[in-house]
């Protein structure tokens, strides 16, 4: 286990205690891993093409979250969980 010491404007340092519920090494933790993971992710996604105008971006995540929050929604309307209806 490594070990450190870090400095951070009190403001974050408080939101950061607040969000970790009493583990703030292991919601940091977390944090460095999640953006990890996303790196090698995009890393794959060059390896195959995607790149430039087909790389991912902030807007395309955005606009696909918005899409699957659209269809979780009317899945959760039917309430079949298929999201189709009826003949």
């Amino acid at each position: 286990m490594f070990r450190t010491s870090i400095t951070m404007p009190i403001d974050l340092a408080e939101y950061a205690q607040r969000r970790a519920g009493g583990n703030l090494s292991g919601y940091l933790a977390d944090l460095v891993a999640d953006q990890r993971r996303r790196e090698a992710v995009w890393a794959r996604l060059a390896e195959h093409g995607y790149v430039g105008d087909l790389a991912p971006t902030e807007a395309g995540r955005a606009e696909i979250r918005a899409r699957l929050q659209q269809h979780a929604a009317r899945k959760a309307r039917r309430g079949d969980g298929t999201g189709q209806q009826a003949a």
